[in-house]
């Protein structure tokens, strides 16, 4: 678990950029950890833009110039505090204010009072770069969290963030490039080539889908939304009029349903008159699904699929989801159809809805840290 989940632990606004670098560990902490967004210009321009109205009132004279290092925010009267420090792994950064008004009051806790600080009227952010070591590179990535002490304070700092929200974004957004550039963009894997658990069910097969997503939430969890797949338990998780009668999926998990085992079918309706066969499942690693008949299968006949579900872990407390669609089919002609012409487009739409919903819903999970998933991440 990362740092900052312990100082923020249910933010009720997260974000979290996250970039994979050819440098080492070593290498992109040290830069990362002294990267100072001012260097960007037009960062740099907005920053002073925010002096204006102390610079109008002959209050910002002889002041150095502007730096946005950590070091440099959390110096001595700024508002800002260094929570804690991992070397050549994580720095946490937090504050307390009032941030909705133009000259924002500060309230000067210590960095042991932060987590506990519940005094009405106030805003709470934290936000950390953390840096983990990712196949021969490096990942890195900025989180920032939010709260507020009491709803009406919320609703301050949401109008706030409404506004000033869409800078804070873009700022973050060019830190992470230029220092992308920094430090070497990694070039991932080719998904559609790179070998995967199951392929080896149909060997020859000429026709295949992957696609993949980054969950910023630990193995561990993303492994018990893709258990709870099929109509027998909480859905598809894709478009659910077409995929499970328009009854929507479960948005959350159930306690009950943790595993399934080669040889279990899966139902593929809601009427449990098809079914998918569980060929493979090595626990948060892969599960494997898939199908084959005989007989008629509309212009396919014999029909043989399959269906990957691979997990990669990034770091501690991010995931990869690979997923990858095979399948063989004669006649030859019809095989060809399907896989070019029918398939890629309907399984494309319905694989992409599916990796977007698993993603909202584990990174809610893992942004809450609610009690069962941490005891869940301890008994894994």
């Amino acid at each position: 678990m990362r740092a900052i989940q312990s100082f923020l632990p249910n933010p009720r606004h997260t974000e979290i950029h996250r970039i994979f670098v050819q440098a080492k560990p070593a290498e992109a902490w040290q830069v990362a950890r002294h990267f100072d967004a001012a260097e960007i210009p037009w960062v740099k321009l907005l920053f002073d833009i925010r002096t204006l109205p102390e610079r109008f009132a002959g209050k910002h004279e002889g002041h150095e110039p502007m730096s946005v290092g950590v070091d440099e925010v959390v110096k001595n009267g700024s508002g800002f505090m260094l929570l804690t420090e991992t070397p050549g792994k994580e720095v946490v950064v937090g504050s307390v204010g009032q941030f909705w008004h133009l000259n924002i009051p500060f309230n000067r806790i210590s960095p042991e009072d932060f987590t506990d600080f519940t005094e009405p009227g106030w805003g709470k952010l934290a936000w950390a770069i953390a840096v983990e070591p990712y196949l021969e590179g490096s990942t890195v990535s900025i989180e920032l969290r939010t709260t507020a002490t009491d709803e009406r304070s919320w609703n301050k700092l949401s109008n706030y963030f409404r506004f000033i929200g869409v800078g804070s974004h873009l700022i973050r957004s060019a830190a992470m490039k230029h220092l992308e550039a920094l430090l070497g963009k990694m070039k991932l894997p080719d998904d559609a080539s790179m070998p995967l658990p199951g392929d080896e069910i149909i060997a020859n097969s000429r026709y295949a889908i992957t696609h993949d997503v980054v969950i910023e939430a630990p193995v561990s969890l993303v492994w018990r939304y893709l258990m709870q797949l099929g109509c027998d338990r909480a859905g598809w998780y894709s478009i659910d009029l077409l995929d499970h009668g328009g009854l929507p999926s479960m948005d959350f998990l159930n306690p009950e349903w943790t595993d399934r085992h080669p040889g279990d079918r899966l139902s593929a309706t809601l009427a449990l008159d098809s079914f998918f066969d569980v060929y493979q499942v090595e626990t948060n690693r892969h599960f494997v699904i898939g199908g084959e008949s005989e007989k008629a299968h509309g212009l396919l006949s014999p029909f043989k699929m399959t269906w990957a579900f691979v997990l990669e872990p990034i770091g501690e407390d991010a995931t990869r989801l690979l997923v990858r669609a095979r399948m063989k089919a004669a006649p030859a002609w019809a095989e060809w159809l399907a896989g070019n012409v029918f398939y890629p487009p309907v399984h494309g739409l319905m694989s992409g809805v599916q990796l977007k919903t698993i993603k909202q819903l584990a990174e809610r999970d893992a942004h809450s840290r609610k009690e069962e998933m941490l005891v869940l991440e301890k008994i894994d």
